[in-house]
């Protein structure tokens, strides 16, 4: 199984490389995910690959996200931008 890191994964390669993950589940594992700023498409790819590690480049979108995500993403992937993993943040009420 090949481990992949997807640099770009909201925009039109990244998208069209996970379609490709998807048909081959047997083949590859994401291992990280990078955005920039499309927050909503990359919460729903965290929930469906499960990373290890999430880097968004803008800090603003960054905090968003860290506000989305739910405390089991959390426990499995860290958010990298202000560089507090997500499993050290308090959980949400």
């Amino acid at each position: 199984m090949k481990s992949l890191a997807i640099l770009g994964s909201t925009g039109s390669i990244g998208t069209q490389t996970l379609d490709i993950v998807r048909e081959h589940p047997d083949k590859f594992k994401v291992i990280s995910l990078v955005a920039n700023k499309n927050i909503e498409l990359l919460e729903k790819q965290i929930k469906e690959f499960n990373p290890e590690l999430v880097v968004v480049s803008d800090k603003e979108k960054a905090a968003e996200l860290k506000e989305k995500v739910t405390v089991e993403d959390r426990k499995s992937t860290r958010l990298n931008s202000s560089h507090i993993p997500l499993s050290r943040m308090p959980s949400s009420a």
